[in-house]
């Protein structure tokens, strides 16, 4: 199997040097054409091959791909090798690399970058422009989730506020009852005392 799993490698980076996809009979099984074998993804030996070769390969994928009409939506390994490469890229490789993908990609909506976002982009600029304003969105995101956790707070902070205010008013109210009620006991029992003293003033 390992041997040919390196054959099928092999014909893709021969098909993206080439940009001739051989012709196969109907009446004869291809692991090529059938393309199920990579849903298993690309190897991890990516170090085993040469910088252009993998750049040949991505460019196999994309091609056999359309070509065989292999329906691996966002598993296209086209995405998983352009990822593997891109930070080995300068900016002249990175975006002919893109713009192959996407001037060659059959119907799957998520090649050549993993991600349907990117399925109407033509070419590398507008895949940018699609980024930034992903990018853009993500931080006005971010921004207003922050807005929102700030007011959030802020709000909680004033309940507590007004709640604390409320129990003092109602523990003044209270102390200020109070006092009243012994103010007019006192008073009442001054009046009668009062009353007392004078009667016996009176007696004498």
């Amino acid at each position: 199997m390992e041997n040919l799993y390196d054959d099928l490698i092999n014909q893709l980076i021969e098909i993206g040097r080439t940009e001739i996809i051989p012709s196969i009979p109907d009446s004869e099984f291809s692991y090529l054409r059938e393309g199920q074998w990579q849903r298993a993804r690309y190897p991890e030996n990516c170090d085993d091959y040469s910088l252009d070769d993998l750049k040949l390969l991505y460019k196999g994928i994309v091609l056999c791909e359309k070509h065989f009409e292999w329906f691996v939506g966002s598993a296209t390994n086209t995405a998983w090798v352009l990822r593997n490469i891109e930070d080995r890229l300068d900016d002249d490789e990175t975006k002919e690399l893109y713009e192959f993908g996407f001037a060659n990609r059959g119907e799957n909506p998520y090649a050549p970058t993993g991600s349907s976002t990117h399925s109407g982009c033509n070419t590398y600029e507008q895949y940018e422009d699609v980024v930034h304003q992903k990018l853009n969105n993500i931080a006005r995101h971010d921004a207003l989730m922050k807005q929102q956790q700030e007011d959030s707070r802020r709000m909680k902070a004033l309940k507590k506020e007004y709640k604390q205010k409320r129990a003092k008013e109602h523990a003044e109210r209270k102390i200020a009852r109070e006092r009243h009620h012994i103010e007019v006991i006192v008073e009442k029992n001054t009046s009668i005392f009062k009353r007392i003293w004078n009667y016996f003033r009176s007696s004498l």
